[in-house]
């Protein structure tokens, strides 16, 4: 019965948490994202700043990179700007007449939204001439690749300033051993080199056979013979018969 409380209880939850999420919070983020004029610029900085600082990018460490995706990202993401952002276009423009960006946003239905961007000048006269959109993403790609390489510039200047970081990836441990194990290593070492040597000594009277069946032409017994008695491999007894 607790059983099925609990997992009646996490179903409750996790739907709560999803009509909250997909009813409320993410249409209130869209909302802001579409009409507020300075959140995506601030929001682009924001994530800037902390990837440089965080990954301690330079120029002479890969800050170009950066500086080049969020500049793309930057002139699709926020194309229209903010009335910050265009104020050099609105002086670039003045002569002619005053600027005017708009970007118009169609909500077709809950959650489809149509996106479109546009540029005109309003003349002294009334006369609008409307832009090529390709003029204000020519503009806003040029506005950030200025205003990141600044900025990159300055939070390089900070980063060379900080401490190093200092990571211990292997820690060095004391290899040196007690003097009673060392010794009791070096006695087992020469344990099993005497042992090894030991298996590869005939005793004389075996000797003396082997000598007598290689004089009587018995090579294969004599090399059988050895084998027997010590650990040679094949080869090593045929040698050590040949040598006899």
């Amino acid at each position: 019965m607790k059983k099925n409380a609990i997992v009646l209880l996490v179903v409750f939850v996790f739907a709560a948490t999803m009509v909250l999420l997909f009813g409320w919070v993410l249409p209130a983020v869209l909302q802001i994202y579409l009409h507020n004029y300075y959140i995506r610029g601030l929001t682009l900085l924001v994530i800037f700043t902390g990837v440089v600082l965080g990954k301690r990018f330079t120029w002479s460490n890969h800050i170009v990179y950066v500086i080049a995706v969020v500049t793309l990202v930057g002139m699709m993401f926020d194309t229209s700007g903010n009335p910050m952002y265009n104020k050099p276009l609105e002086w670039i423009v003045s002569p002619m007449g005053e600027l005017q960006v708009m970007q118009d946003v169609n909500n077709y239905a809950p959650g489809e939204y149509a996106i479109s961007d546009n540029i005109a000048i309003l003349k002294q006269d009334g006369e609008i001439i409307e832009l090529s959109t390709a003029w204000l993403y020519l503009y806003r790609f040029v506005q950030y690749l200025a205003l990141y390489s600044i900025v990159g510039t300055v939070l390089g200047a900070v980063n060379r300033r900080l401490p190093e970081r200092d990571y211990k990836l292997i820690q060095t441990v004391d290899e040196t051993l007690p003097a009673d194990l060392e010794q009791k290593v070096a006695a087992e070492l020469k344990r099993r080199e005497e042992a090894a040597s030991a298996g590869r000594i005939l005793p004389d009277d075996i000797q003396a056979s082997v000598w007598k069946m290689k004089q009587d032409g018995k090579l294969i017994p004599a090399i059988k013979l050895v084998r027997m008695h010590t650990n040679l491999s094949l080869g090593e007894a045929k040698q050590y018969v040949e040598k006899l």
